[in-house]
């Protein structure tokens, strides 16, 4: 019995570009959990799924998914933790907190795009309060919550700009192909 893929056909291409992309989430996760695993953070999941959230195919993509990442996570952390410090945790503050994050994006005339993760961040963070007995502890997981999407960010945009400089190394330009001893090079 035959299990093997062709490289390429008409509805499946694996290409050099999705196997970098493939590596970079692949190395970018494995950072992320085992470095801040190794730094004390016992469940490191917001920072790989940033890492997955914020990767792009190309450094460019990457770039703009990261700034406005950075952007909707300084609203949703200073919304969840100003509603924190102001009413302390509970399921229902949590969603009317991302609620009222959403009128505040949705009514700025210039807002970054993916602006849903402002809300988002909201809940994720104000979730980490579940298990906090007072409001120190909740800022404290909060915060520990936004370290973590931020070291996302930052693990992405480092390897998006290591495998640019590898891809572009090993693809090669029409300069290349015309100093290969051909004729009129």
């Amino acid at each position: 019995m035959y299990f093997g893929i062709a490289m390429t056909n008409q509805h499946f291409s694996l290409t050099q570009k999705s196997l970098f992309y493939s590596a970079k989430t692949l190395l970018g996760s494995g950072i992320c959990w085992y470095g801040l695993t190794l730094l004390g953070m016992a469940d490191p999941i917001w920072a790989v799924i940033t890492v997955i959230i914020v990767s792009d195919a190309d450094l460019s993509g990457t770039a703009v998914l990261a700034k406005a990442r950075v952007i909707n996570t300084a609203v949703g952390c200073v919304s969840g933790i100003v509603s924190l410090l102001l009413f302390g945790y509970s399921p229902l503050l949590s969603l009317v907190t991302a609620a009222v994050t959403v009128l505040f994006v949705t009514s700025l005339q210039y807002y970054p795009a993916n602006w849903r993760l402002a809300p988002v961040t909201v809940v994720i963070l104000m979730d980490a309060a579940r298990q906090a007995v007072n409001k120190g502890e909740a800022i404290f997981y909060a915060l520990t919550r936004t370290v973590e999407i931020g070291a996302g960010c930052a693990i992405a945009l480092f390897l998006a700009f290591v495998f640019s400089r590898i891809a572009a190394k090993s693809i090669p330009t029409p300069d290349d192909s015309a100093s290969n001893g051909e004729p009129g090079a």
